[in-house]
């Protein structure tokens, strides 16, 4: 990926066919939406290259835009969400926990539909996901 992908940290994540503004989210809120599609894409087990990709324009959209800080804050989120892998239950306390970091209406959105693009990007939906969308879902109301 060429680094002017990386060099609008201003704007966004740039998910295709969703942007993302994140100039209305916290420190806290930008460090829980990266945990949640951390916990997404490791959700099935199953990890593409389309949504390392995916994260790693949305960690220069909240202001990484070297390669090493990018790569110390994915190895920070998945060591903070890898305790919770190991049970769909544990994965859900997690993603319930972190979903209370968006209390705007808008934002919920944004997020749930970040992680549903995380979840289908490799077209097939585990049961776990499903779960984990479905308590999203619920979390959120929508």
């Amino acid at each position: 990926m060429s680094q002017a992908a990386f060099s609008n940290p201003r704007k966004i994540c740039y998910l295709p066919g969703m942007d993302i503004d994140l100039t209305s989210f916290s420190t806290a809120q930008k460090e829980a939406f990266f945990d949640l599609l951390i916990l997404a894409m490791y959700a099935d087990g199953h990890l593409t290259t389309f949504e390392d990709e995916l994260l790693q324009q949305l960690l220069a959209g909240m202001g990484f835009t070297e390669e090493p800080a990018r790569q110390r804050e994915f190895d920070a989120a998945v060591t903070r969400i890898r305790p919770s892998i190991e049970s769909i239950y544990k994965a859900k306390e997690l993603a319930l926990g972190l979903a209370e970091a968006f209390t705007d209406r808008r934002q919920q959105q944004q997020v749930f539909g970040a992680v549903l693009k995380i979840m289908s990007s490799d077209f097939n939906v585990s049961t776990w996901e499903s779960t984990l969308l479905m308590e999203l879902r619920m979390k959120f109301r929508l």
